[in-house]
This record gives structure tokens, C-alpha cells and sequence, in this order.
């Protein structure tokens, strides 16, 4: 009877580490995510500065895009078939991406790379919140918690210190 309990601990503690492995890897993609975006902003108005903002949208997507097929070309994970089951209104994500590029050349440029930055995080979070509670983009729908309010607000608040 011991051994079986102490079986059953063990394999309960298991699955809680692994649970917290996972949780940790999206963590740490997240922060790492947040990482080359603030890097991103920075070196795309740099670039924007040398020529026109949508000349940079188009190098960085193109070398995005280069960078992307190499790891796809080397990586042992290729989904092609799954492409069939994406609706055709997803695939048009993709150019968002220079509309992100271009108007944060443009953003990082008038008002700083703090600011602009800080902005960028409350529209994506604003953004993300009505996204789930509205449940469009095949997202779980889930409402919006008051506290998601309360932490829009005060991020809204630290702009305004950030940019005095």
C-alpha cells in the first residue's frame, strides 16, 4: 500500500514538473519574443532612416522570410500538409507584418523607442483582450475580467511617466 502511494506521488510530482517545463518554455518565448520585438523597432528605424519606411517593411520581411525557410529547411517538424486546414483569411497574418514594420519605423523615429514600445505592448495587450473576449479568430472565448481593466489602466498611467 506504501509503495503504491509513493507510485502515485511520484507520478503525480511528474506530471506537475513537466506541466511547469511547458509553462516555463512559453515564459521564456514570450520574454525572448519581447526581446527581438524591442530589437526589432530599434534597428527597423535605423534602417528607415537610410531609406523609405516602406523599403524597410520590405527588407525585413524579406529577410524574415529568408531566415524562416532556412530553419524550416533544416527543421525536422514540417507540417506543409496541415496548410490545408488553414482558412484562407489566416494566411493573409503574414502582412501585417509590414504594416507593423512601417508604422513602428515611423513610431520609433517621432516619439522614442521607449514610448513607442510601451505603446505597442497596450495596443497588442487592448488588442488581444477584445480578441478573447469576443472570441473571433477561432480564439476560446473568455470575458474580459476586471482586473484586465485595471492593468490596461495602470500600464496606460506608466506611459505617461515613461514619456515625462
Amino acid at each position: 500500500m506504501f509503495k503504491e502511494w509513493v507510485s502515485c506521488l511520484f507520478v503525480f510530482i511528474l506530471i506537475i514538473l513537466l506541466e511547469m517545463r511547458i509553462k516555463m518554455i512559453g515564459i521564456l518565448m514570450a520574454i525572448l519574443t519581447g526581446f527581438f520585438i524591442a530589437l526589432q523597432s530599434v534597428t527597423n528605424a535605423a534602417i528607415g532612416s537610410g531609406v523609405s519606411t516602406w523599403t524597410t517593411a520590405m527588407i525585413t520581411q524579406a529577410v524574415g522570410a529568408t531566415g524562416a525557410l532556412i530553419i524550416y529547411l533544416f527543421s525536422k517538424k514540417s507540417h506543409v500538409n496541415g496548410f490545408k486546414k488553414v482558412k484562407p483569411l489566416y494566411l493573409f497574418g503574414g502582412s501585417f507584418g509590414a504594416i507593423v514594420v512601417a508604422s513602428s519605423v515611423i513610431a520609433v523615429t517621432l516619439v522614442g523607442a521607449t514610448v513607442a514600445i510601451s505603446l505597442t505592448l497596450i495596443a497588442q495587450l487592448g488588442t488581444v483582450v477584445i480578441i478573447e473576449a469576443l472570441g473571433v479568430f477561432d480564439v476560446r472565448k473568455q470575458p474580459i475580467a476586471g482586473m484586465q481593466w485595471i492593468g490596461l489602466t495602470l500600464m496606460m498611467i506608466g506611459v505617461v511617466f515613461i514619456s515625462l
